[in-house]
């Protein structure tokens, strides 16, 4: 049964990600919370903190009785919805997500070279995220690359040399 189990997206209260992640582990939900870290710069020193991949989402694996449950938890506002149902991630998604994470890549900025274009769809062919086909949604003055996740509705920017990237033709 638990196969048939799928990743949904709640919406969580604001700064509230964290918390609610740990109440619902302490359920015993399976809940993901995608984690960066950014260097903060406050007047006596400079820190490490972990912030939220996607500001005000957690995903869940719950099954049929833990839906509601999961509605109950304090900081929880709502499940994302597409087409009058829960929005559901796929695992292939989750796993990509995870691989961006623990590769060591900055979620910043990447170096491309001229011919890769909004629009373009390229495969990754080395490293981490190899086999992965992404579109290319933006390129900022620093030349970024957006991933999208069509699921969600966001994207992330990943560091990745261009090198790594080939025109899916």
């Amino acid at each position: 049964m638990s196969q048939d189990l799928q990743w949904k997206v709640i919406y969580v209260a604001s700064r509230q990600e964290k918390k609610v992640f740990d109440r619902l582990k302490k359920e015993g939900i399976a809940v993901f919370l995608p984690l960066t870290k950014k260097l903060r710069q406050w007047s006596d020193r400079k820190k490490w903190v972990e912030f939220p991949l996607f500001n005000g989402y957690l995903f869940v694996k719950p099954t049929s009785t833990q839906r509601d449950e999961i509605l109950e938890t304090t900081g929880v506002v709502a499940y994302l919805r597409y087409n009058g149902q829960d929005a559901t991630v796929k695992e292939k998604e989750i796993q990509v997500i995870h691989t961006i994470l623990e590769s060591g890549y900055s979620l910043e900025t990447i170096h491309t070279p001229d011919d890769f274009e909004v629009g373009n769809q390229v495969m990754v062919d080395e490293g981490p995220l190899k086999g992965q086909l992404v579109d290319i949604l933006r390129r900022n003055n620093e030349s970024c690359f957006l991933v999208s996740f069509e699921t969600l509705g966001q994207s992330i920017k990943v560091e990745l040399p261009y090198h790594v990237f080939r025109k899916n033709e």
